[in-house]
């Protein structure tokens, strides 16, 4: 792994530990390049938002402005429903799709544009209205990448690297294997994916239409480099106003209480639990993971403190919170505790959230029912299915449950809708809407329906792992459900 400290805009502390091979001894430096995940997104919004600084892009047009051929074969209604700014805030309500690896066909600057504008139709579906409530989805930022690509007039990654890396002196961040094998100085990652060979080669998997959501090589001082443009700005990357705006809170993520809010391609925190959830310190955190399978990056950025850390794994699930935690408790300028909020967890609300949600394309009928303290879940498709899930919720607090199905625990939130009554159940694999009555019987599921279940726990596996294992207000949940 490598680690980087930036204090007050200054790389104070840059170190490589362990080796780059698992079965080597060539030591980890903090020029070290590593697949760097969902932190690909702030890159990303950036390039987007510069078209937006130059007039190109209107943050509430509809995409379709941008990519006419965008479309839904389901629903010609849904694509030019969804807003520009719904792609930056995770708010567009696309079930997220990814595919970790791609035949060589789909490995072109071309791809971008002809999965979205093609396959996609097919695959993708709107979970819940757009602009309806934040649910993370990768396709989000390919559709982001590529309006900024069609509005810029050039392929995605040579946008990335003259509108963003080039001003910011980041000259080792690459999206091509070849790139990252010329370089040289590469960890290989280690993981327990489905189907991906371990240790991972810089060409061990390859998606260029997903590149805008996660697929970049970094090193440590090179999004280091994006720390210190967070903290102080470039007026040749971003003005001012839209740096400012793409690091303030613009959705409620409602993924633990309201203290996790969405930017523009950045989590927003409004403070921090320190070691306990009894110890919280209000202060603005901008922060993003990234997990792709054998590897995990963490940036995070207080602008209070002008305080950085970055921290690159060549491993599933590692973010290094702790190492994290302990640089922060640390810190000679940490402001006082503030009072905690209550998170402690009340059976006698969950009433609130029985019933039963209906999911059209995945699930069927959610049937949510209150028992003793517990909160139940039963899927009668999904059982017919032969999918395995425990149906008692791990409550968190609040609204939040975690849900475990074929050995994956998936963050649930129950929703409200416009009337302050629950309305939607929320998991980052299928969204239920509350029925006014029950549903009929669901007919036996699909192999359609199944394997598309399937799929979806498949893909949301590296980034559900980085979102539960992530400092979500650093630390909050973490030590009741790990």
């Amino acid at each position: 792994m490598a680690v980087a400290v930036i204090e007050n805009g200054e790389v104070t502390f840059a170190r490589g530990f362990g080796s780059k091979d698992p079965a080597g001894d060539a030591p980890v430096l903090p020029t070290t390049l590593f697949r760097i995940g969902s932190v690909n997104k702030m890159l990303t919004a950036t390039a987007l938002l510069k078209q937006v600084s130059e007039g190109h892009v209107d943050l509430d047009a509809p995409v379709t402005e941008y990519v006419p051929g965008f479309h839904f074969s389901a629903d010609a209604a849904w694509a030019p429903s969804i807003q520009v700014r719904h792609l930056l805030t995770h708010t567009s309500g696309m079930y997220d799709h990814l595919a970790i690896d791609t035949p060589a066909s789909e490995q072109q600057d071309a791809s971008l544009e002809e999965f979205m504008t093609g396959p996609f139709a097919e695959t993708g579906y709107l979970m819940a209205p757009a602009g309806a409530f934040y649910n993370y989805s990768n396709p989000n930022f390919y559709l982001a990448g590529l309006i900024a690509e069609e509005t810029a007039g050039k392929p995605y990654r040579q946008l990335m690297k003259e509108d963003v890396f080039d001003p910011l002196g980041m000259d080792r961040t690459f999206f091509l294997a070849s790139e990252v094998l010329a370089d040289g100085d590469y960890a290989l990652g280690v993981t327990t994916y489905p189907d991906v060979p371990s240790p991972v080669h810089p060409d061990t998997y390859e998606n260029a239409w997903a590149r805008p959501a996660g697929y970049a090589s970094s090193s440590v001082l090179d999004l280091a480099r994006f720390v210190a443009f967070l903290d102080a700005g470039n007026e040749a990357v971003l003005p001012e106003a839209l740096s400012d705006e793409m690091q303030s809170p613009h959705v409620d993520t409602q993924e633990l209480l309201d203290l996790v809010h969405y930017g523009y391609g950045l989590e927003i925190l409004k403070g921090a639990f320190l070691g306990s959830t009894d110890t919280f310190y209000e202060m603005k955190i901008v922060t993003h993971s990234g997990g792709i399978p054998g590897f995990t990056a963490q940036v995070t950025y207080v602008p209070s403190l002008r305080f950085g850390f970055i921290s690159l794994a060549s491993t599933d699930g590692a973010p290094f919170t702790k190492s994290l935690l302990t640089a922060v408790t640390t810190l000679p300028v940490l402001p006082p505790p503030s009072p905690a909020p209550d998170l402690t967890v009340d059976p006698s609300t969950f009433s609130a959230f029985e019933g039963v949600y209906q999911d059209d394309f995945i699930v069927g009928p959610i049937h949510v029912t209150q028992v003793g303290d517990d909160l139940e879940v039963n899927l009668p498709a999904v059982e017919e299915a032969g999918i395995d899930y425990d149906p008692v919720l791990i409550p968190v607090a609040g609204n939040n449950f975690y849900f475990t199905i074929q050995g994956i625990t998936l963050p649930l939130t129950f929703i409200a809708g416009a009337s302050g009554e629950t309305a939607y159940l929320r998991t980052r694999v299928f969204v239920g809407v509350k029925a006014e009555a029950p549903p009929p019987p669901p007919p036996a599921p699909a192999t359609e329906r199944r394997s598309r279940l399937l799929r979806a726990i498949r893909m949301a596996r590296p980034t559900v792992s980085e979102r539960l294992s992530r400092p979500s207000a650093l630390e909050a949940a973490a030590p009741r459900h790990r």
